[in-house]
């Protein structure tokens, strides 16, 4: 078992719960951990694990597409995409909305987890 692990996936996206959040881009991040049973360890070939590149490629291109209005979407939307690769595998992802707007207090971000299986 490995588990794969990409820290602070960045992109910008236009997500948001609001029309005019949704009008202007903001900057994510994402952290993705893969657990699965992958036989790369033994054998050494990329072709026998899960590429890091599909997993931020993955990602980013979601992050960057359609927008969506609540990031349990898009994440949600993320971690299915990235089963098609490991059904098997348990997906852990963590979305991160840098500098919320409309947020009392100024946190630094607001996220949300997923995984799969849920």
């Amino acid at each position: 078992m490995a588990t794969l692990i990409l820290n602070k996936i960045g992109f910008e996206g236009r997500h948001g719960a609001s029309a005019a959040e949704r009008r202007t881009s903001r900057r994510f991040e994402v952290d993705v951990e893969v657990e699965a049973v992958v036989a790369g360890e033994t054998s050494d070939r990329l072709a026998d694990t899960i590429d890091f590149r599909f997993i931020a490629e993955t990602v980013v291109g979601i992050g960057t597409g359609e927008p969506h209005r609540l990031l349990e979407s898009v994440a949600r939307r993320m971690v299915t995409a990235l089963a098609t690769k490991a059904p098997a595998a348990r997906i852990r992802l963590e979305l991160r909305k840098l500098s919320p707007p409309y947020c009392a207090g100024n946190p630094a971000y607001s996220a949300v987890r997923v995984t799969h299986p849920r």
